[in-house]
């Protein structure tokens, strides 16, 4: 479970996300489709950065360890480890963050029904 603090920031992050992508894509999609697309390519992108960081987690790092590499190499492949963590948490706050846009849409289109 992560601190609550972190969990805060990370709503912080995907409102930051969301702000942005209103401001440049508008606050709304298109249409299913259209938002549908956009989750599911970052949520591909996310799965991307997940098999990247379980490839050098599972190959690099552990044969690092177990041919006894020096303590340089093995920092070097947790940076490169830490960094596809990273670039999954942005992923994840981006697909957060076209959900969000997503239901704002969807509030917007129900309302325009009734």
């Amino acid at each position: 479970m992560i601190a609550e603090n972190a969990g805060k920031a990370i709503e912080q992050a995907v409102c930051y996300e969301l702000q942005n992508i209103v401001k440049v894509h508008g606050p709304s999609y298109h249409s299913w489709h259209e938002g549908y697309a956009i989750l599911k390519e970052e949520a591909e992108e996310a799965c991307e950065d997940v098999m990247s960081l379980k490839n050098h987690l599972e190959l690099d790092l552990w044969n690092d360890i177990r041919h006894n590499k020096s303590s340089h190499d093995i920092c070097q492949e947790l940076h490169t480890i830490k960094e596809f963590a990273l670039a999954l948490a942005e992923e994840a706050v981006q697909c957060a963050a076209v959900c969000e846009k997503f239901i704002g849409g969807l509030k917007d289109d129900a309302s325009a029904e009734a």
